[in-house]
């Protein structure tokens, strides 16, 4: 397999998914894949669906972009507020542009998963595509529920959601990413890798995101990008936002 490149919860944050864009260039990856989430909670979701749409070869449904094409479900006060939001923003009315009809029929017609070179991907789970967490602590907390979920695996399944990157083998050895560039060793074993969130992390690492993949190792990037400048942007949309901006500066 060709070393690809791997993303996934940007939600609207036009920076972060920028500099990781000028990262992946820069290692000379030409293949990227984005597990979903696109849009929700950030302040660029037009942007940011547009430079997915162009620079994607595969490109899957996240939750939060199924609530903006339909209604939230589960969601918190916050992210409903911004998911309608985003729906201000993104709905085709009869004044909307052939772009606008597009990058709605673009999101619309997003996948629930794909298998590309015998990887599996999934924004949340085998199990539920849209809602399931896999969380670090699952392996500790909640053991059994990976014998089905790596039943549903062939060798690898890649996935966002939680906004965590970490990898989980079906012997449930979990690896915690906690450095600027960990590179992980595939094996032989089944695998369940979380690429971490480009537009919103939350392991408290403010920086963005992503991952890169081949037959023999998974390597996670952080990428800077101007975090301030997006929490202006939230700040402008009204005093019920602000959480959300700064959020962003602490990584959580």
């Amino acid at each position: 397999m060709a070393t690809k490149a791997i993303i996934s919860d940007i939600h609207g944050n036009l920076e972060a998914l920028e500099a990781v864009l000028r990262e992946i260039r820069h290692q000379g990856i030409d293949e990227i894949w984005c597990l979903g989430d696109i849009v929700g909670y950030g302040p660029d979701p037009v942007a940011c669906a547009d430079l997915v749409k162009k620079n994607c070869s595969v490109t899957l449904m996240g939750n939060h972009d199924w609530a903006v094409l339909n209604s939230p479900v589960g969601f918190n006060t916050l992210a409903t507020a911004m998911v309608y939001k985003t729906k201000e923003w993104m709905r085709v009315t009869d004044k909307s542009t052939e772009e606008d009809k597009a990058r709605w029929n673009f999101l619309s017609q997003l996948p629930l998963s794909a298998e590309m070179d015998g990887t599996l991907m999934v924004h949340a789970s085998p199990r539920a595509e849209l809602s399931e967490y896999i969380l670090p602590s699952d392996v500790s907390h909640d053991p059994e529920k990976f014998s089905e979920i790596f039943s549903m695996i062939d060798r690898f399944c890649l996935v966002g959601h939680t906004h965590w990157p970490c990898c989980i083998s079906d012997e449930l050895e979990l690896t915690l990413i906690r450095s600027d560039d960990c590179t992980v060793d595939l094996g032989e074993q089944k695998k369940i890798i979380n690429v971490g969130s480009v537009g919103q992390p939350r392991d408290g690492d403010n920086r963005a995101c992503f991952a890169t993949l081949n037959d023999e190792v998974i390597q996670y990037s952080r990428v800077p990008y101007d975090y301030r400048r997006t929490m202006e942007k939230i700040s402008k949309l009204g005093d019920e936002y602000q959480m959300l901006g700064y959020r962003l500066g602490l990584g959580r």
